[in-house]
């Protein structure tokens, strides 16, 4: 059997296990008498509150996953990343909220920092985001000091207030539009048991945060628009 979106009616049991709006996707179901194997499966979640920043989007991949039949039943879960959407509302809110000395706007081909004094511009960075150590950083391509460009792009270099990765997740894509930055982590695969508790852990390896003391990434209800 072959789908390209999951039907309302699991639209509205995923929706309600996760007390979240969702839409479930896959390209390809098979099993009888039930499906139980699903390829290129897909969760979209919209409207995420997250303890460090609102989310505009939020979609769990799958290369696949598999149903295994048991007491208890478990999970498999084979080549999962996880594609966070970001818009420009929430950098704004977030950057009030760390009282940053500088404002970063999501342009079309990348992010630039604008540096002001006293309500005066004095830099302007095109910059890049890396991860170095775990870490999310601002790497500048090039810079511009009182409007004359300079090298003081290859000095700068700012470390972000953003949950580290974990040595398993890595960064492996960035797309950028005006005002909606798109970021890309694969994860490793993983089994779990369907018994009480799973959802938690599911929602800490499907999201890349790293410190377990952080907790709470996910809050309940839906992100300011």
């Amino acid at each position: 059997m072959t789908a390209t979106t999951g039907s309302s009616v699991i639209d509205q049991l995923v929706s309600s296990y996760f007390e979240l709006p969702v839409k479930v996707h896959w390209a390809k179901a098979s099993g009888l008498p039930f499906p139980d194997r699903f390829e290129s499966a897909r969760l979209e979640f919209a409207g995420l509150a997250t303890a460090w920043m609102d989310l505009k989007q939020v979609v769990w991949h799958a290369e696949r996953v598999r149903f295994i039949h048991g007491l208890p039943a478990r999970i498999e879960v084979t080549g999962p990343s996880v594609e966070i959407a970001v818009g420009q509302a929430a950098i704004d809110r977030w950057l009030k909220r760390f009282e940053l000395p500088y404002r970063i706007e999501l342009g079309a081909e990348a992010l630039i920092i604008h540096t002001e004094i006293a309500g005066f511009p004095i830099a302007e960075l095109e910059a890049k985001l890396a991860v170095v150590n775990g870490w999310f950083v601002l790497q500048p391509k090039r810079a511009s000091f009182l409007g004359v460009p300079n090298y003081v792009a290859a000095l700068f270099r700012t470390y972000l207030p953003l949950p580290p990765l974990t040595g398993s997740t890595k960064l492996v894509g960035i797309g950028h539009a005006a005002g909606l930055l798109r970021l890309t982590f694969a994860l490793e695969d993983f089994t779990e048991d369907v018994v009480p508790g799973m959802l938690a852990r599911v929602q800490k390896r499907l999201m890349p945060t790293l410190d377990p003391s952080i907790g709470g990434l996910l809050r309940p209800g839906r992100a300011k628009p």
